[in-house]
């Protein structure tokens, strides 16, 4: 397989063969990203699931490992779940040079695998016993460490009354205690919690799959918001097998980054089904309309740059975009929009900032001093906008070449374009 079939992203993962969903206990370890993600090796659609895995050093360029879980090996439903490493030793179960990396995952109860070699392969914890059970119907644990209570927390979806999740708490990442329940309507499915810092504050971001969103407070046992309407982390239709679903966060990064990717579902080939959306930077901001979660490409994301061209003071009535040309590309333009009427990207439907409304595909974008900032992801099928650095995230998958369209008079008061490489290239 050399990775260059037709429409296969070039900078965005997919697996060499098979059906890939949901992204699972993304980490980072000893100067390695580990991605785990619910995987189908002999299927081109859903399929008995296995764990696939794949390994970075800079988050960008992926190199696919053997299957991390395999259910000939493994008990169990293994559906989609969360990891840790475990760099204190609190489960006990080191043995070696390295500290053991737990995972968890399981419906109808959460079982724990754990590797004593890095992440590559797992042994099951006591028999494949569940640690944890919620009533109702059950899957996607994650877990998250707490420093203010020195407790790990454990976030599951159930559907005992409604769509909702259930939380645990434990000291030793083995035996857990129910703590509390937080029920919501959009809260379905891969649940995740969040600590993310803001002017020397931190606060906990709750979310779902969809990428619906509260923002609150955790007390060690219980989460607690006043919002009453979620927000979206990425402002598309988001459903399973959408162009975003199921993101999760990588952990054990040094500080307070929080880095996030997701699984992008309408994307496939002849030798394999799904990929993994491009790794963001997630951030909290304050506005006009209260704290927002806002997203932008990660920064390693340069390391793909060549032939970069930049242009200032353009005036352009119709997009054939200077220098233009392949189909692997980041765009980022600064747009005086006070004379525009509609520009964007056509798929063949069409992505674009409406200067009348105030909007970057029917998600509310204001001119800062009449201009906007829109940058770009062009990667075969798969297309990731960012309006006015973050505030807006839509990512989609598409078929055909994306061509940019101009209605009425446009000034730019930049335009980069940054040809893009192929993560694939060492595949070939």
């Amino acid at each position: 397989m050399s990775y260059q079939e037709d429409n296969r992203g070039q900078f965005h993962f997919s697996p060499r063969r098979g059906w890939m969903n949901d992204p699972n206990a993304p980490l980072f370890y000893r100067g390695v990203y580990h991605l785990y993600f619910q995987h189908a090796p002999n299927s081109l659609q859903w399929d008995t699931m296995h764990w696939g895995h794949a390994t970075s050093t800079d988050l960008v360029h992926w190199q696919e490992q053997p299957i991390a879980l395999d259910p000939t090996i493994h008990p169990g439903d293994l559906w989609s779940g969360g990891g840790v490493v475990d760099c204190g030793n609190d489960s006990g179960l080191k043995s070696g040079d390295h500290d053991p990396i737990l995972v968890y995952s399981g419906t109808r109860g959460v079982t724990v695998f754990y590797s004593l070699d890095g992440g590559y392969t797992f042994q099951t914890y006591d028999g494949g016993r569940k640690v944890a059970v919620p009533e109702g119907d059950s899957r996607d644990p994650k877990v998250f460490w707490d420093p203010a209570s020195q407790r790990w927390g454990m976030v599951v979806w159930s559907d005992a009354g409604g769509n909702g999740v259930d939380f645990f708490s434990s000291t030793d990442l083995l035996h857990w205690t129910f703590a509390s329940r937080f029920a919501a309507e959009w809260l379905f499915e891969c649940p995740n919690m969040i600590r993310m810092p803001l002017d020397g504050n931190y606060h906990w971001v709750l979310h779902s799959a969809s990428g619906a969103y509260y923002i609150g407070d955790w007390d060690g046992t219980a989460f607690r918001s006043d919002w009453t309407v979620p927000q979206k982390i990425n402002q598309t239709a988001t459903f399973a097998g959408a162009g975003y679903y199921a993101a999760l966060n990588f952990s054990n990064l040094e500080g307070d980054r929080v880095v996030s990717i997701a699984w992008q579902g309408e994307n496939h080939g002849s030798v394999w089904t799904g990929n993994a959306s491009f790794p963001v930077d997630l951030k909290l901001r304050r506005t006009t309309d209260g704290l927002r979660v806002v997203s932008t490409p990660v920064p390693e994301i340069g390391v793909l740059r060549e032939n970069t061209r930049t242009w200032k003071d353009l005036s352009l009535d119709s997009m054939a975009a200077p220098g233009l040309r392949g189909a692997t590309y980041e765009l980022e333009a600064v747009v005086d929009v006070r004379d525009a009427q509609r520009f964007g990207i056509r798929l063949p439907r069409e992505i674009a900032y409406d200067a009348r409304a105030g909007q970057l595909n029917g998600v509310p974008m204001s001119p800062q001093d009449g201009k906007v900032k829109v940058r770009l992801l062009v990667d075969r099928g798969q297309l990731d906008v960012f309006g006015n650095d973050g505030d807006v995230y839509q990512s989609y998958n598409f078929d055909g070449v994306p061509e940019l369209f101009i209605e009425g008079r446009l000034h730019l008061d930049s335009l980069t374009i940054h040809e893009l490489a192929s993560i694939w290239v060492s595949a070939r």
